[in-house]
């Protein structure tokens, strides 16, 4: 049975654009002019960036031929067939863990942690450089399994660390850029193969924070959602039974907050949610939207070589319970006494 266009452009988005604000979440976010739908006029499909939604630009209907009249009066049981994931070849993953000379966030970390920490750091998340644009990178989103559900590509800028949003918005996501048919893609939690580590579990929300946080704080596995609207009870779904601590950015606590406790309700899952840095943040620092690594790379890092002492285990094993002393030791300058 063959199909035809029934409706063209059914959410009326700017036809021929690659990008455009996203019909399903865009006008439930602050920023809602921003965009972040790429559309792909020649398969008919468009991905949110966001909320990670797959739209249909057009409706269809189907256009019966003189075979098809034979089987109009059969209709099969009713069956509920769950979509299988679509992955990334692992080839492909690994033809883009190099390049890191050309790639501006690499080449940002370098400049807390030196070399050999950084190449720790990317390989242990597989962190990618990309053709896309010129000193863009790659973050996988690797499952608990290993496999690669897709990657987000973006661009930052090598020295500030941040994210390069103008003349445009640069994003896109791995299996647009491949141009994969029927790809089915279903986000995970980015560094989720992590999560059998025996450590504590901690949750932020962009991928640079939890690499960074990771370096700094290496007593937790750290994840991270890839934006407050990707922290879902189907995303959390893999750390069902587990206690996780959750550290929003500035003016997003009491969002998490929210979100948090529905999550709770639909999965065995404890978040303790950290509000550590919004009561020592300034107005200033609060309005920005300041993050755990913003506040974490005004820190010179240096990593532990000696060996520990038996009050530094003490200490250990109190931050693996409350997390939050490891930030107030950081915060105060707090030293180890008698």
């Amino acid at each position: 049975m063959n199909f035809e266009i029934e409706k063209y452009n059914q959410y009326n988005l700017p036809e021929g654009r690659r990008y455009s604000t996203c019909p399903i979440c865009s006008e439930h976010r602050k920023k809602s002019k921003e965009k972040c739908m790429m559309l792909d006029w020649k398969t008919g499909l468009g991905t949110c960036q966001h909320c990670g939604k797959v739209i249909q630009l057009h409706t269809y209907k189907s256009k019966r031929t003189s075979s098809d009249l034979k089987y109009i009066n059969y209709n099969p049981p009713a069956r509920k067939i769950e979509e299988r994931i679509s992955f990334i070849p692992s080839e492909t993953v690994k033809a883009s863990l190099q390049r890191y000379d050309d790639n501006n966030f690499v080449t940002f970390l370098n400049s807390i942690f030196g070399n050999k920490k950084v190449l720790e750091l990317v390989s242990r998340y597989f962190v990618g450089t990309s053709k896309k644009w010129n000193g863009a990178t790659v973050f996988w989103q690797t499952d608990i399994n290993g496999r690669a559900r897709s990657g987000k590509i973006m661009l930052y800028n090598a020295t500030t660390g941040k994210r390069t949003k103008k003349p445009k918005n640069y994003f896109s996501v791995v299996h647009t850029e491949l141009n994969l048919k029927d790809f089915n893609y279903k986000m995970c939690l980015f560094g989720e193969h992590l999560l059998k580590e025996n450590k504590p579990i901690a949750l932020v929300e962009s991928e640079k924070t939890a690499i960074i946080a990771s370096a700094y704080l290496p007593k937790f596995t750290w994840l991270a959602t890839g934006g407050m609207q990707n922290f879902s009870a189907e995303r959390c779904k893999v750390l069902k039974g587990k206690t996780v601590v959750l550290y929003p950015d500035l003016n997003a606590v009491e969002d998490w907050t929210i979100k948090a406790a529905e999550i709770e309700k639909s999965i065995n899952v404890k978040f303790l949610v950290s509000d550590l840095l919004q009561k020592h943040a300034s107005e200033e620092e609060i309005t920005k939207g300041l993050d755990l690594a913003d506040f974490l790379v005004r820190y010179k890092w240096q990593e532990e070589t000696e060996p520990i002492s038996e009050e530094q285990k003490r200490l250990n094993a109190l931050t693996a319970k409350n997390p939050n002393l490891s930030l107030l030791i950081e915060k105060f300058d707090l030293v180890i006494t008698d």
